[in-house]
Formats: structure tokens, C-alpha cells, sequence
């Protein structure tokens, strides 16, 4: 075996030591003395090349929809209140007692009961959608539907329940009604007049019931007691 050289054994030895000093340097770039690691550093030595886009936060896929607010659901959809539909006509008609007109005016209603003789009601409410809902003051009810040929339903007066089917009246058919003071005397008084001509009717006078004399459909004129009165279709009354 060939012995080195002095002088090669010393280039050997500034060799090795060239290389410790280059793998010190780095050792002590990464972990300094007391000291955590660089990250930067880590990092960079742990990843492989970056890819271009790497690294962005992700688009979502539908970036054109807008947060709504509320936990992910549509917002509700605002719907537009649906017209109510107000009548406006005259029903009338003879019943197994006594005989019931009603007459409405865009949506505003009222009813007369009468049998000519003593049984009398008026009732006053409502007729939109075809549904009619009236009341009186002495507690009757009349509910029923209605539309352009006849209405149908349910009176009640005194307690006493009666079911009717009415037809449309055409004038001078109708409803007519008187409501006001006459020297010192309030007056109320109804009269139906029938598709046949008949007219069935009764008037108070201070809450006592008369008999008033027929009126003149093309006057609206009528007696009661010792005065005269001009009554009016009832329809213009529910204003």
C-alpha cells in the first residue's frame, strides 16, 4: 500500500473541512441557536416547484348568486294581495213567510225581512265574492251567496231560521227605504216591491209599528200615518 504524501494528506483534510463548513452554514441558516426553525425556510425546502394559481383562495362555483341572508334559502317571494270583488245588485223574492230583499252597492249591503203585518228586520253588511254576510240590530243574521241571477242562503230573525232563493229584481223591483225625523217624528219604513208588482212593507214611527200606504215607484212617494215621505232605493242608503 502506497503512504500519501504530507502534502496530499493536507489537501485531503482542507477538503473535508470545506465541506463541513458549506453543510454548517446551512444547518445554521434553518435551525439558529436557541432558536424555533424558519418556516420560510422549511417550507420552502419541504414543497416541491409552485404552480402557477396555486395557492388562491377558491372561487365559488355560482359567484354570481347573492348571499341571501337567511341561512342559505331564497328570499320569500312577495305576492300582491288578490282584488276582492264588490257587488253591487238587488235580489227580492216572496218566501213561505213574509218576503226578503236584499240590495248591495259596491261591496255594502243591507236586507228587509217584512211580512207586512208585524214581522219586520233590517240587516246591513257586506256582499263581496259572491258571500253575503249581514246583521241586525236586534241580533238577526243573513249569510248566503249571491251573483248576477239569484242569491241563496240562510235568514234568521227571532231566533227562527229561514232558507231562501231570491232573484235578481230589475226596477221598479227592488228595495226601497225611509229613514229620517218628520216634525219631531223619526220615521223608518221599507217597502219590497215584487217582479209581479206586489209590494210588501211596514213603517215605525218613534218604534211603533204602522201600516204605510204603497209607494210610487216613480216618485218614491209614500204615507205613513198622517205624513208623506219619499223613500229611496234602498242600495243608496248603504253608504
Amino acid at each position: 500500500m502506497k503512504r500519501m504524501s504530507p502534502l496530499a494528506i493536507l489537501l485531503a483534510g482542507i477538503s473535508v473541512a470545506a465541506v463541513m463548513l458549506g453543510a454548517g452554514w446551512q444547518w445554521n441558516r434553518i435551525f439558529a441557536p436557541g432558536s424555533a426553525p424558519r418556516a420560510d425556510v422549511v417550507a420552502a425546502a419541504s414543497r416541491g416547484p409552485e404552480v402557477p394559481g396555486e395557492g388562491a383562495d377558491p372561487v365559488p362555483e355560482d359567484s354570481a348568486t347573492p348571499p341571501t341572508g337567511n341561512g342559505g334559502e331564497a328570499p320569500p317571494v312577495a305576492r300582491e294581495p288578490v282584488a276582492r270583488q264588490a257587488l253591487t245588485g238587488t235580489w227580492a223574492g216572496h218566501l213561505k213567510e213574509g218576503s226578503l230583499a236584499v240590495a248591495a252597492k259596491n261591496g255594502a249591503a243591507i236586507a228587509y225581512l217584512c211580512d207586512g203585518d208585524k214581522l219586520e228586520a233590517w240587516l246591513t253588511g257586506t256582499a263581496v265574492d259572491g258571500r253575503l254576510e249581514l246583521k241586525g240590530d236586534d241580533g238577526s243574521t243573513l249569510t248566503g251567496t249571491a251573483d248576477k241571477k239569484q242569491a241563496t242562503g240562510t235568514v234568521t230573525v227571532g231566533g227562527k231560521a229561514r232558507d231562501f232563493t231570491i232573484e235578481v229584481a230589475k226596477k221598479p223591483s227592488g228595495l226601497y227605504r225611509f229613514a229620517s225625523r218628520v216634525r219631531g217624528a223619526k220615521i223608518v219604513g221599507g217597502w219590497i216591491v215584487l217582479k209581479d208588482g206586489r209590494q210588501v212593507g211596514l213603517a215605525k214611527v218613534n218604534g211603533q209599528v204602522v201600516k204605510p200606504s204603497t209607494i210610487d215607484v216613480t216618485t218614491g212617494r209614500a204615507t205613513v200615518g198622517a205624513e208623506t215621505v219619499t223613500a229611496v232605493p234602498a242600495e243608496d242608503t248603504t253608504s
